[in-house]
């Protein structure tokens, strides 16, 4: 029976996907192998698009009382500030009254 090959970190294939392009860069290859380390520098992309797709989404929670995850929308926070809530501060610019008129 054949064993799996053990998954490479995120920084592993970085690196490779850094040297694929360095060689490519490079000029020395044939055209064979520039193809071959082509479609190799696509997969490890396309695994690292992967990997940090997934990392967004576990980034996109949050920690609710309990300790449980929570999607952001759902643990009641206002994100459209990038997560900063307004704390009621108010421009040293504004005229005093002027959030009466509005």
């Amino acid at each position: 029976m054949t064993k799996e090959p053990e998954k490479q970190s995120f920084e592993e294939q970085m690196a490779a996907l850094e040297q694929i392009v360095t060689r490519l860069q490079g000029g020395q290859l044939s055209l064979d192998e520039s193809i071959k380390d082509f479609q190799a520098g696509m997969q490890l992309a396309k695994d690292l698009q992967a990997h940090l797709d997934g990392a967004q989404a576990t980034l996109a929670q949050l920690m609710d009382d309990d300790g449980q995850l929570q999607p952001a929308e759902e643990a009641g926070e206002d994100l459209s500030n990038n997560g900063v809530q307004n704390q009621g501060y108010h421009s040293e610019f504004a005229k005093k009254g002027d959030d009466e008129d509005a």
